[in-house]
């Protein structure tokens, strides 16, 4: 199976240069701390535009081979002092008071899906 995850929301005021120097010095060490453990990151990206009001200007997106992802994705922090390290770091950039914007999503590939009905339209 084949998910993407999706988590938004913002970065501090006045931190977005420093977040984009961390991405750029350690994205290449999240995406191989993670890439073995049934979820890996795919990237960190600055939303464009969205039709979404209020998802965050940041998104992280990852990857995951199933449901099961989520649950090893939640534990490895716990076997990895590095990894730990790294997602505190990246976590403390985000704009986390009360009534801040935020968002996620999890999508499985349409291959994957199963279709329980599929009615046309009378």
């Amino acid at each position: 199976m084949d998910f993407l995850l999706i988590g938004g929301g913002n970065v501090v005021p006045g931190k977005l240069r420093e977040f984009q120097a961390w991405v750029r010095a350690n994205s290449a060490s999240l995406r191989k701390l993670t890439a073995e453990n049934g979820y890996e990151l795919v990237g960190v990206y600055s939303s464009m535009f969205t039709s979404e009001k209020h998802s965050g200007n940041c998104k992280l997106v990852w990857r995951l081979d199933s449901y099961g992802g989520m649950d090893r994705m939640a534990a490895a922090p716990t076997k990895s002092p590095e990894l730990a390290r790294l997602l505190d770091e990246l976590d403390a950039f985000f704009d986390v008071r009360v009534g801040t914007d935020w968002s996620g999503e999890l999508l499985k590939s349409m291959a994957d899906v199963t279709i329980t009905s599929d009615h046309p339209e009378t």
